[in-house]
């Protein structure tokens, strides 16, 4: 497992991982208020599905932290035994 911060190292994916994420998290929240306030009558299964999409961007961004988090724990206990 690369942990640093090289290219393909756990931090750099987990950390594309949170943005990307976090994007869809930002798009899917705007088309939730499209859909509940523009279109009100069309907008239920718009809405719907930009809900499966906010959430599913939660959970993206909540297991990349968890990656990142254990890339730092994995970090750390090598720097402890280096030293």
């Amino acid at each position: 497992m690369n942990i640093g911060s090289t290219s393909g190292s756990s931090f750099t994916i987990a950390a594309a991982g949170i943005q990307q994420n976090s994007e869809q998290v930002k798009q899917a929240a705007q088309q939730v208020v499209e859909a509940t306030t523009t279109r009100p009558t069309q907008g239920a299964v718009e809405a719907t599905e930009a809900l499966v999409k906010l959430k599913e961007g939660e959970q993206g961004v909540a297991l990349n932290a968890k990656v990142l988090q254990s890339a730092d724990q994995q970090l750390g206990t090598l720097l402890d035994v280096k030293a």
